[in-house]
């Protein structure tokens, strides 16, 4: 009899999956010869050179030499599969430094996160409908950890994480796709082209910062553009009321 790990089937396989909580489907035919941590190594292969487009049950089989039916037996769904998939590239949190004080701390758990994302490009592509692998909640754990001596309430410090962690990953996919190759067109060629007196009448504000060259080489930008906006939003977490919030921890 196989023990069931969900009594009530409410968590998707793949959750389960990346605690190391499921074990693969009892089918006829040969044993079964994979393991999640293989065919989650080939995936982020696979979405290492081709992207996250690239990841498909087919493919991922191709690479292992089966067939997408034997593939079934470990991963029901494409969704299982980004929850597998997105932990075991994220990993866990490891060597980020403690920071003066928790406005710090949180900025150096970003900026480690960001390392992450440039490490695989394609993970901010990754869909994931419920945070909830081993990998990711040590990510909210440590960063909440950080946040303790702000004095925020609980509620809080989850909003403020959210949206700490929200924004790593919107700059980490603009950024990538800002560096991609032919991705952007050049703004002074679209001035000359529609002409500079129409682009200046309709557009005189976004006309002077191109004129100034501040949409040139944006990818050379990009570290100074994020550290611009993780200091606001940081400047705004440290003006947060804090309700309710008890004695502060220091």
């Amino acid at each position: 009899m196989v023990e069931k790990t969900d009594p009530q089937g409410t968590l998707p396989r793949g959750v389960l999956q990346a605690w190391g909580q499921d074990k693969p489907q009892t089918r006829p035919g040969p044993k079964a010869m994979l393991s999640i941590a293989g065919i989650a190594a080939s995936a982020i292969s696979l979405a290492d050179s081709d992207g996250a487009e690239a990841l498909s049950l087919g493919r991922i089989a191709e690479r292992l030499g089966v067939t997408a039916n034997a593939l079934y037996r470990y991963v029901d769904s494409r969704d299982d599969l980004d929850v597998i998939v997105h932990d075991q590239a994220l990993g866990a949190p490891a060597g980020i430094g403690p920071g003066e004080d928790w406005a710090s701390a949180a900025a150096a758990w970003c900026r480690a996160l960001r390392q992450r994302y440039e490490r695989h490009p394609w993970l901010s592509d990754v869909r994931i409908r419920i945070p909830f692998a081993p990998n990711a909640l040590a990510w909210l754990d440590n960063l909440l950890e950080r946040l303790e001596p702000s004095g925020m309430t609980g509620r809080q410090a989850l909003q403020a994480a959210g949206l700490l962690d929200g924004y790593v990953r919107a700059r980490a996919g603009a950024e990538r796709d800002v560096a991609r190759e032919g991705s952007s067109a050049d703004p002074e060629a679209l001035v000359d082209h529609i002409g500079v007196h129409r682009f200046s009448a309709r557009l005189p504000r976004v006309s002077a910062l191109i004129s100034d060259g501040h949409f040139r080489q944006a990818a050379a930008g990009a570290d100074e553009d994020f550290e611009f906006g993780l200091e606001a939003i940081l400047n705004g977490l440290r003006r947060l009321p804090r309700h309710d919030a008890g004695p502060r921890k220091s």
